[in-house]
Parts: structure tokens; C-alpha cells; sequence
């Protein structure tokens, strides 16, 4: 067993991954509980979407994880790619439409931030139903990078594709045949529209990324340090390519953050990379024999997509009692750790409801009586 693994897990993805649960609960508290002011003009609000520019290093731990996990067939991807499809749709009922249709709770300026006022009509229910964001780019890119490991095993082809892919982005993004369900389809995979905010393209860039670190931790032995070695390698290369573009031409080459162009693409995963060699040497290095401290990055690991979707439903039901971007610093600040708490407490009740629930299934009526 190397340094970083334990009973078959690699302690770093656990890290990262862990890090990335906690910082999510944060980061869409402030979204919709922020006002205006506190986003745009405290240093709280700059911090935290600084922050939340780090949902490349998720990606990246993705790809990652992705080389090396011990399912690798094709009938297990795509079950995987429906579920996590699933997921996304079930996360957008629950924050949009169960607050709106069934309770009757999302705050009017919500709504109107849309352009829109109650009561919406189908085609507006419609529209937050299908409204693309992380969920839906991961389900639709695993199932690339699925074939993808099925017919290229290069790693030096991988890298290829991840940074030609933001290229050939630019020559697709937005284009539509005119027809709604593909359209919609395209969408998800390269739309410049707010009905997607993560178009799989570029944003699989990142998931190709961590898939080459995954083989080039495998060719280099399993050692924690090659994934140090090429996180800062990299994560300098990327961002000196990134960088420079951004600053010449920030509309074309940058865009907006969840549409990110070229240059956007190149630097955030180079940015991302840097704060991860950073991290890694700052905090998991230090506390990675700290069984404790280990123990709970992993349960956060494992628990990620439930923590994701707890957290938004959260967030948006709760908005019918705290409002929509209403809160100062000061209040944030003490509402961070009660949404951590609360998000973790509901993550572990219905974990060991479902628990109950299988060993109570296994249980046979013999057995019982």
C-alpha cells in the first residue's frame, strides 16, 4: 500500500473531494442568500466566488478518480451516466419546483430575476426542470470519457483532447439545428445560453485532465509525489497559456465564468491545479496520517453527490423563510456553519434510513417471525 492509499482508496481524491462538499454548502448560501451588495462589494463576497472558482479541481478529482476505479466496463458507465442524468433532474424538481408548485414558498424576486412573475406557466416549469448545471455535464461526460477509456489508452492522446478541446468549442458553442429536443441536447453539450450554466464542452477539459493524472500516477508507481509533480508542472504551464489570452482579449478569450472561453478554460484549470499542489502541501500532507481528520474527508468523499443535492434543496427551501439575497456579511457568517450542520445531519439521517431499510429488506419472513 503507498503512501496516500487506504483499503484501496487514494487519500488525496478523498481530500479534494471532501474540501469541495463543505465549500459548496458555502458558496450557493452566499449565491442566494447574499445581497447584491455583499457579493459585489464585500470581501466576503469576493473571497467566497474566488472560491467557487475552484469547481475545476472537482472535475479534475472526477477524471481522476475516474481512471482509477475497478469499474471499467461500458454497461457500468452508462448505468453510471443515467444516474448521475437522474440526479441532476431530481435536484432541479427539488430546488424549483416543489418550492414554487407545492409549497408556494420561492420569494417573488426570484422569480423575477428570470423576467418572469407567478403564477409560471408550463413552459416556464419546464424550463427550470431541464435547466442544465453540474449534474447534467458530469452524467453526459462520463459517458464520453467512458468510451473514451474504452478506445484510447494513450494518456498522451488524453492530454491532447483536453486542450484541443476548448478550440474546438469555440467553433461549435451555441450552434443549434433548430429542432427543440436536440437542441436541447446540444445544449447541454456546448450552449452559450443560461438555460446550461456547465456546458460539457469545455468543461470536460478539467475531467480530461485528472483522467491523464490518473495514468500518470499509475506509470509512476502509485506515488503521491507524481501527482504533486505534475499538479504544479502543469497547473504553471496552463496558467502562463491561460493568462496572457485573458488579459488581451477578456470577452473573447474569458467570457463568463460558466461559459468560460480559450483562454478561461486553460487558466482555471491551471489556477486549480496550483491551489491544489498548494493545498495538498499546506493541509493534507500535514494531517494525512491524522486518522480522524482522514476518516471524515473520506465519509465527505463518498457522500459528495448526496451532500450536492442536500445542500441545493436546502438552500432553495429555505429561501422561503430567509429570503432571496437578503443577508450581510455578519449574517452569512453565522449562517455558513448552522447550513454546514443542518446539510451533514439530513446526509446522515437519511444515509442510515436507507441502511435500516436494506437490513431490514434482508431480513427473510422466516427470519422474522
Amino acid at each position: 500500500m503507498t503512501t496516500n492509499e487506504h483499503n484501496g482508496r487514494v487519500l488525496i481524491i478523498d481530500f479534494g473531494r471532501g474540501v469541495a462538499a463543505l465549500l459548496l454548502v458555502v458558496i450557493h448560501s452566499l449565491w442566494m442568500y447574499g445581497s447584491v451588495e455583499t457579493q459585489a462589494d464585500s470581501a466576503l463576497g469576493t473571497t467566497i466566488h474566488m472560491i467557487g472558482k475552484l469547481t475545476a479541481s472537482f472535475l479534475i478529482c472526477m477524471g481522476l478518480s475516474f481512471v482509477l476505479t475497478r469499474h471499467t466496463s461500458l454497461a457500468y458507465g452508462l448505468k453510471r451516466a443515467v444516474m448521475i442524468l437522474l440526479a441532476g433532474y431530481l435536484l432541479n424538481a427539488l430546488k424549483f419546483i416543489v418550492p414554487i408548485s407545492v409549497f408556494g414558498t420561492m420569494p417573488e424576486n426570484f422569480i423575477e430575476a428570470y423576467g418572469w412573475s407567478s403564477p409560471l406557466n408550463g413552459g416556464q416549469l419546464r424550463y427550470l426542470l431541464l435547466t442544465g448545471d453540474i449534474l447534467q455535464m458530469a452524467g453526459v461526460s462520463f459517458l464520453i470519457i467512458t468510451l473514451i477509456r474504452h478506445f484510447i489508452t494513450n494518456k498522451n492522446v488524453i492530454l491532447a483532447l483536453a486542450l484541443l478541446v476548448p478550440l474546438f468549442t469555440e467553433l461549435v458553442r451555441g450552434y443549434r439545428l433548430g429542432v427543440p429536443g436536440v437542441d436541447y441536447v446540444l445544449d447541454l453539450l456546448w450552449g452559450d445560453q443560461w438555460n446550461v450554466y456547465f456546458p460539457v464542452f469545455p468543461w470536460i477539459s478539467c475531467i480530461l485532465v485528472g483522467m491523464y493524472m490518473g495514468q500518470y500516477y499509475q506509470d509512476h508507481g502509485r506515488q503521491e509525489q507524481a501527482i504533486y509533480d505534475f499538479s504544479l508542472k502543469m497547473g504553471v504551464a496552463l496558467t502562463a497559456l491561460g493568462a496572457p489570452l485573458i488579459w488581451y482579449d477578456w470577452d473573447y478569450f474569458f467570457r463568463d465564468f460558466f461559459h468560460t472561453g480559450i483562454g478561461g478554460t486553460y487558466y482555471l484549470i491551471g489556477v486549480n491545479l496550483l491551489v491544489f499542489w498548494v493545498l495538498s502541501w499546506l493541509v493534507f500532507k500535514p494531517l494525512k496520517n491524522n486518522a480522524r481528520f482522514m476518516n471524515g474527508m473520506m465519509y465527505l468523499s463518498k457522500r459528495v453527490t448526496s451532500i450536492y443535492i442536500i445542500q441545493w434543496t436546502l438552500v432553495c427551501w429555505l429561501m422561503g423563510i430567509i429570503g432571496y439575497q437578503t443577508l450581510n456579511s455578519a449574517q452569512l457568517l453565522m449562517l455558513f456553519p448552522v447550513m454546514i450542520a443542518a446539510t451533514l445531519g439530513i446526509d446522515y439521517l437519511l444515509k442510515r434510513l436507507m441502511e435500516l431499510r436494506r437490513s431490514g429488506a434482508s431480513v427473510s419472513p422466516t427470519e422474522s417471525t
